[in-house]
């Protein structure tokens, strides 16, 4: 693939302009593995996508102030928007866009003569394209946009959707100005991508890269951050299966031995590199190479080294609403305590692959909808199914008998379950509870949104940024 990228000054940061001659299976490939290497980054999902909703919620505390070029993180946890911006984030989350949106438009207008294009190689190619597509859209407007069902259907309030490439740009005035589109548009964007990649996409792929599975996985996120009950559960049973209790598919829960241990629950975050071994509960992973650690960032914001200390340790409120039995694995295996401060070990190992969406995510997810749909017996199975491998000598909970307070029990777990890994924000945000401590908000306030990158701003009149 030849390509010659012309920049325009303050350029509109959400397209990459350029020129592009498609012709082989190989020019796709390239430009789809420029995709993932937007997503796979310490900007992105790698990194700041994973980070952002930690800190502006309540699980975390500053532990380092240091000046950084391109994180403002301090500014970020005083919640000065207008200051902590993150134009990379979102520069790479449209350079993904730009490519997927590449992969299309020569596919679907017959700019592929290459005899190894098949039908197969076709579908697979425009599957990835939707489901990279699909994934940034939703997690920048769960960034920049308020939670689905808070005036969702009001312009500009959403990103800006671009569903075509921008080519063979030479001024300003080539550039399309679109405006953002309300959050309700965009999830809908969302899912017709997200359906289209799981229709397209193969069950099995290249290690790294985009599966049926994966689609559905991210559909079913998606769905349950809009309490979509109903669908979600359409699309977990589908990732685990339908029984509660028990995963039917691949993507079984790490147990090492088949009881409690410290493995069981470290796994997912000790894996590098492809050659690694597969971690059966990592449904979508971003995988680690040696001239790209991905890690990094991740890294530098929670791993414990005295020499070189994180920015952040875990609050006391996360430890109080976790409320961990003392022989929990995750508090004992994921956590560490250094004189009067504690820190999560999920992202110790320098260069790993970082897990995006996990099986227990599901599960906990399958938990809650069937609390909250009056059948406890299979929320109580969910949630023995999570505990079991996770805390030694476990007495499970009956079905039969379910506790009392069985719906927070369920959410009081995914608190201990999904710690640190960009949930908590999201989370508080879907069930309509505001962020509590002394650095409280309202769960539908405007401090808890991600300002515009003011390059976007000044170069696209037709975007409004969000209120202060």
């Amino acid at each position: 693939m030849t390509a010659c990228k012309q920049f325009i000054a303050e350029p509109d940061q959400s397209i990459i302009t350029s020129q592009e001659t498609f012709a082989t299976v190989k020019d796709l490939d390239n430009v789809l593995w420029g995709a993932y290497g937007a997503v796979a980054s310490g900007h992105t999902l790698a990194g700041n996508w994973k980070i952002v909703p930690e800190v502006l919620a309540d699980h975390l505390v500053m532990n380092t102030v240091e000046v950084t070029s391109d994180d403002p993180y301090k500014e970020l946890y005083d919640r000065e928007m207008e200051k902590a911006q993150y134009p990379e984030s979102w520069r790479l989350g449209y350079t993904a866009v730009q490519n997927a949106n590449h992969v299309l438009y020569a596919i679907e207008n017959g700019k592929i003569t290459d005899p190894a294009f098949t039908g197969t190689v076709s579908n697979r190619f425009k599957g990835e394209a939707h489901f990279i597509r699909g994934l940034v859209y939703f997690e920048l407007v769960r960034l920049y946009g308020h939670q689905w069902g808070y005036q969702s259907d009001i312009p500009q309030t959403g990103v800006i959707i671009r569903d075509n490439p921008v080519l063979n740009v030479t001024s300003r005035a080539d550039i399309p100005a679109l405006g953002r589109s309300s959050v309700a548009e965009v999830y809908a964007f969302v899912i017709r991508d997200f359906q289209e990649a799981e229709r397209l996409l193969p069950a099995a792929n290249t290690r790294g890269r985009a599966t049926s599975y994966a689609a559905a996985a991210y559909l079913a996120r998606v769905y349950f951050q809009q309490n979509d009950y109903a669908q979600a559960l359409i699309q977990i049973n589908k990732v685990l299966g339908a029984t509660p209790g028990s995963i039917e598919t691949d993507f079984k829960l790490v147990r090492n031995t088949g009881v409690a241990t410290a493995a069981n629950v470290t796994a997912p975050f000790t894996a590098s590199g492809v050659g690694a071994a597969v971690v059966t509960e990592n449904i979508v992973e971003l995988i680690g190479v040696t001239n790209n650690q991905i890690s990094q960032r991740l890294n530098k914001k929670y791993r414990y080294d005295r020499n070189n200390p994180p920015h952040f340790a875990v609050s006391p409120a996360f430890l109080t609403q976790a409320g961990f039995a003392a022989n929990d694995l995750r508090r004992t295996a994921l956590l560490t305590t250094v004189g009067s401060n504690t820190f999560t070990k999920k992202y110790d190992v320098v260069n790993m692959n970082i897990p995006v969406i996990r099986s227990a995510e599901l599960v906990l997810d399958r938990a809650e909808i069937n609390a909250l749909q009056n059948n406890p017996a299979d929320a109580v199975r969910d949630l023995n199914l999570i505990r079991d491998r996770a805390i030694p000598n476990y007495a499970a909970l009956d079905p039969a008998n379910p506790p009392a307070n069985l719906l927070e029990e369920v959410r009081r777990e995914r608190v201990r379950e999904l710690a640190f890994e960009g949930d908590r924000l999201h989370n508080l945000r879907r069930l309509q509870r505001d962020i509590p401590g002394n650095r409280g908000v309202p769960w539908n306030s405007n401090r808890l949104l991600l300002k515009i990158p003011d390059a976007e701003i000044r170069a696209n009149p037709a975007v409004v940024q969000n209120p202060d």
